[in-house]
């Protein structure tokens, strides 16, 4: 019997592995089309490998801000990496980050399995992994920061648990690095991480006392010297009036998108998080029992606490003062799994599915018992909340929608000369193909989100590169048109359509 379980344990384990992988890999190029982020991101890697420089490129030059500290060098320097072994493409780049997405679902699997055991571990994996509204699969296959990101916040928070009792100061310094990597990897989760672990180590001072001070020092010292590392490397890289143009543009992108406080966007968040896609509505009841869970006064409660913090200031920073973007909260989002895990996971005994009682019920046609029949509801409500997303997610893999980025990068390549100058607010382009563009500044992103989330002036309005410089070719593609950055008059009347793939528009201008 034992060898039978242990069989059927393998098995499932072989199963899972050969799941994550596809999910991970198949079409990797196809699923999801690459867009304005990812496009932006990957620049530095490719002008790092061609010109030898960290930054981003348009036609006048380089530029050391943007996408620079968009994503850090935990992902643009493995990429560069492997370009400068494999070549340059969208598949050598993601295949690094489908190694990041295996690495994190594997880490994120031992910390839960550190809080919870086994049983928890891997249904808390799954909701990570299925949840449409983390959305991990589908950010992780792309070169973004957010799932590197988890996977060292996963890594330090680990390391760090495992040391509560007696820590170890050499563990406490590689927590402490992991968390330092993560916040360089996103500088986002920076506004998450600091204020939710200085209140954990608040806590434990005034309420938990349920470890030395030193499990709290000693990592965020060293998290806190990593990221300051980083920053005097960008100084010294950079020089001082391109590190404080780089500062200047962070403080106005976060102006922008990041403390905006409008009741609107606010309405939006709250409706994002409560909707089906979010672990089929039960966020909120989970995280008011993961509430619970943190107030007894010791190791596992303080750990859950510090769970919580994460996750509440994550996403009352999100519904508060973000754009209402639900990939802002994706943090606070991963992090949920493990409380709608645990909540599952005592609501049904520990998961449990009892055949036999159902099946004596039912043929001696006796009633449940209410404990019976909330077991069986609560886990057919689990598996639904598993398998259906999962399964729309792999559709979505297997079936992709046709390739309009690979389609336009092809026709450039045989149907426009390198030299000619092209304007365009689609940045994937400039790393599909070699060619001549020109991209608005970054800065004028701001603007963007402001007309779009803010119902503010639109960037046309303080961007006319078209008008006075009169490039050869235009490229308006899904992100321009969104935020109407071309005037479609303009280009009526000054230039002429060349052709038309997929949702990019190509003109040239008239002789």
């Amino acid at each position: 019997a034992t060898q039978s379980v242990w069989s059927a344990q393998n098995i499932l384990k072989i199963a899972a592995v050969v799941v994550a992988a596809f999910m991970a890999l198949y079409n990797l190029t196809a699923f999801p089309l690459t867009w304005y982020d990812e496009g932006s991101h990957l620049h530095v890697p490719k002008t790092l490998v061609q010109l030898g420089a960290y930054a981003d490129r348009s036609s006048e030059g380089l530029r050391y801000y943007g996408p620079t500290i968009g994503v850090g060098p935990t992902v643009m320097l493995p990429i560069a990496l492997v370009f400068k072994m494999f070549g340059i493409g969208l598949l050598q780049a993601r295949m690094v980050m489908a190694l990041y997405l295996a690495a994190a679902i594997l880490v994120f699997y031992r910390l839960a399995r550190e809080l919870a055991g086994p049983s928890f571990a891997w249904i808390a994996t799954a909701l990570l992994v299925s949840s449409r509204g983390v959305a991990t699969l589908e950010i992780g296959r792309q070169v973004l920061g957010e799932v590197p990101g988890l996977l060292f916040v996963s890594a330090s928070l680990w390391m760090w648990f495992r040391e509560w009792d007696h820590p170890n100061w050499k563990r406490l310094v590689l927590a402490g690095v992991f968390l330092g990597l993560a916040i360089v990897t996103k500088y986002q989760y920076l506004l998450v991480l600091a204020p939710a672990l200085s209140l954990a180590w608040l806590a434990n001072l005034v309420y938990y006392r349920s470890t030395p001070q030193r499990t709290f020092v000693i990592p965020g010292l060293v998290a806190a010297a990593c990221f300051g590392l980083w920053q005097v490397y960008m100084i010294v890289y950079l020089g001082p009036a391109t590190a404080s143009e780089n500062l200047s543009a962070l403080r106005t992108a976060t102006a922008g998108a990041a403390m905006v406080f409008s009741p609107a966007l606010m309405r939006r968040g709250i409706g994002e998080l409560l909707s089906l896609k979010v672990y089929l509505m039960m966020l909120v009841p989970a995280l008011m029992y993961g509430f619970i869970l943190s107030l007894p006064r010791q190791r596992t409660g303080h750990q859950w606490g510090i769970l919580w913090l994460i996750v509440a200031v994550n996403l009352v920073w999100y519904v508060v003062a973000s754009v209402s973007w639900i990939r802002y909260a994706f943090l606070g989002l991963a992090v949920s799994s493990l409380f709608v895990a645990r909540f599952f996971q005592d609501l049904t005994d520990g998961f449990r599915a009892d055949w036999a009682a159902l099946w004596t019920g039912l043929s001696k046609g006796c009633a449940l018992s209410a404990r019976q029949a909330l077991n069986w509801v609560m886990l057919a409500w689990l598996i639904i909340m598993i398998v259906v997303p999962l399964g729309q997610t792999a559709k979505s893999i297997i079936l992709p929608g046709p390739n309009a980025p690979i389609a336009m990068a092809a026709y450039m390549n045989e149907n426009v000369p390198r030299t000619a100058l092209i304007e365009t607010w689609e940045p994937e382009m400039g790393f599909l193909t070699d060619h001549n563009y020109h991209f608005p500044p970054q800065l004028l992103l701001n603007t963007a989100v402001g007309y779009i989330w803010l119902n503010g002036k639109p960037p046309s309005q303080e961007y006319n590169f078209v008008q006075t410089q009169s490039p050869d070719y235009v490229l308006v593609g899904s992100f321009a048109r969104w935020v109407d950055l071309y005037p479609t008059d303009w280009l009526a009347t000054h230039y002429q359509l060349v052709t038309r793939v997929g949702g990019y528009e190509l003109f040239r201008r008239n002789r």
